[in-house]
Parts: C-alpha cells; structure tokens; sequence
C-alpha cells in the first residue's frame, strides 16, 4: 500500500513562507535576534570603554577603542546575518 501523496492543487502541499518546521521559529525572529545582538554589544562595547577610561584615567581613549570595536562587530554580525 502505498503513501498518499498531497494532490498540486492541495492548498496544504505548499510550505507555509510564516513558519518553517525544520528550524521551529518564524522568520522575523531572526531579525529580532540579530537587533539584541546589535544593541548588546555596542552598549558592552562603549560602556566597557567608558568604565575603562575611569579606572585607567585614559580619557577618551578607551571609550575610542570600545566604539571602533562595536563598529567592526555590527559590521561583522551584519555580514554573517546577510549570508
């Protein structure tokens, strides 16, 4: 005996573009994921130069060094997002 087999005019044969089943989430939530990355690291990033430059008494030297960094990953996480 064999399978059934949805029939090409089945409005259930084609995959739902909202939700895929392999991966279990929906498609915005990659969007989602990668706007808290952005978000998280450029403020660990600033705030780490910022608390840096206090305790070194460096002044704006951290806080340079931690925005060039927050700027390299977003352009890195971007990158990796987009491929």
């Amino acid at each position: 005996m064999e399978p059934l087999k949805p029939k090409k005019s089945d409005k259930y044969s084609k995959p739902d573009p909202e939700f895929d089943l392999k991966s279990n989430e929906k498609p915005f939530m990659k969007f989602y994921a990668l706007a808290f990355e952005l978000v998280v690291v450029n403020a660990i990033m600033i705030i780490g130069g910022y608390y840096l430059d206090r305790s070194l008494s460096s002044s704006p030297a951290m806080i340079l060094i931690g925005t060039l960094l927050a700027v390299t990953t977003t352009i890195w996480l971007l990158l990796r997002a987009t491929q």
